[in-house]
């Protein structure tokens, strides 16, 4: 069938904004079928332009993977969650996933390198391309750390920030870098102490880098949700997420990718209460808001009580609503807030995908499995990094 349209295309000379047309209509795996008709073709193919538009047209699906990752699982956002694709990684077992963006992974490795470093790559399945990052100059081998991945619109680029827990050093205790995609190099030593925008400098300089990420992106910006460093039990940072007692003296850090700069957002008013004594936290990301997701309940309860929260006004602290509360017989993560309003959530039970209905309430099993420390997140299958 490809070879078929490109015949016809070639025959009868189509204008070149007509065949852009046909080409953003067809299948991913069409298009790089495409790439071999002609020279033209290709390059038309890999313009940073055809790659944005061919984006902007993307479906959403959700990507299902377990930490560290075998192969990832593409699912249609329908009611019972119909598997697209299942994508082989063609290192098993090797490496985790940090985070997604515009179809393209970051993967960090469960191991050092020879140099001490952790590999970081940059994977996008749906063309099977994978480029490996050089490790930064300075504290490769250094860790915790705590990295992301993002896209900057304004200058087409993806960025990968690391930060680099160093000790207890009032003065320097961390070191931020970020890698840029388009330079092909990272930006290193970045004081970002010295933001005007950082207005809890002091819980800043306490916080503690554990092993689950959690990485939201919003408007641009990239968050983590961070815990002080007196905060968190020890139990936090081994290989698998488990939910504890904590106190709320939580803030969130944010990257905003348009300038390298730091900025700060404050949790809900309410859980200034660092009596308050709640299971576990997140943050995600709800119809384009950022959303803080809170469970209260210890392990002797005989139910958890969640409570999903979204910030309405970007930055604007009193603007955060709860828009939902639920009881739930089982502790499980939010990790999708899907657009049909439902929320899925990993780990409930023995380690089950479920779909809660907020306003119902009702739980049903998606039959598919997913741990509490797995990873799912909406995807689009994109041509990004070919022109790489």
């Amino acid at each position: 069938m490809d070879r078929k349209v490109a015949e016809e295309v070639k025959r009868d000379r189509i204008p070149e904004h007509v065949v852009t047309k046909i080409l953003l209509k067809s299948p991913i795996k069409s298009i790089l079928r495409f790439r071999c008709v002609s020279q033209s073709w290709n390059s038309l193919i890999t313009l940073p332009y055809f790659i944005k538009e061919h984006l902007a047209k993307a479906k959403p699906l959700i990507v299902r993977t377990e930490n560290p990752v075998v192969s990832l699982s593409l699912l249609i956002d329908n009611d019972r969650l119909d598997r697209s694709s299942q994508i082989k990684f063609h290192r098993p077992y090797a490496f985790e996933i940090v985070a997604s963006c515009n179809g393209v992974v970051c993967l960090r490795g469960r191991y050092p390198e020879f140099d001490g470093s952790r590999r970081l790559i940059l994977w996008n399945p749906s063309i099977k391309k994978t480029l490996r990052l050089p490790p930064p100059r300075s504290f490769a081998s250094t860790v915790p750390t705590l990295s992301g991945l993002g896209y900057d619109p304004r200058s087409d680029d993806y960025k990968v920030p690391r930060i680099v827990r160093l000790g207890n050093s009032a003065e320097h205790p961390f070191v931020f870098q970020f890698f840029s995609l388009n330079s092909g190099s990272w930006n290193e030593n970045v004081d970002f102490f010295s933001s005007t925008s950082l207005e809890n400098k002091d819980a800043l300089r306490s916080i503690t880098l554990y092993r689950y990420d959690n990485q939201a992106i919003v408007n641009g910006v990239i968050h983590w949700l961070l815990n002080r460093r007196d905060e968190i039990d020890t139990e936090m940072s081994s290989n698998r997420w488990s939910p504890l007692m904590l106190y709320n003296d939580v803030f969130v850090l944010a990257f905003h990718l348009s300038n390298d700069s730091f900025g700060e957002i404050r949790p809900p008013e309410c859980f200034d209460d660092t009596t308050k004594v709640v299971t576990c936290r997140t943050i995600s990301v709800f119809k384009d808001l950022l959303s803080f997701n809170v469970f209260e309940g210890g392990p002797y309860s005989r139910r958890y009580n969640c409570e999903i929260w979204v910030m309405e006004q970007y930055g604007v602290r009193e603007s955060w609503t709860r828009l939902y509360q639920i009881e739930m017989l089982h502790v499980a993560r939010p990790v999708v807030l899907r657009s049909n309003g439902e929320i899925l959530m990993a780990g409930y039970g023995s380690d089950r995908l479920v779909s809660c209905q907020p306003l119902a309430p009702r739980i049903r099993d998606m039959g598919l499995d997913l741990s509490i420390d797995g990873y799912a997140a909406y995807f689009v299958e994109s041509l990004a990094l070919l022109d790489k």
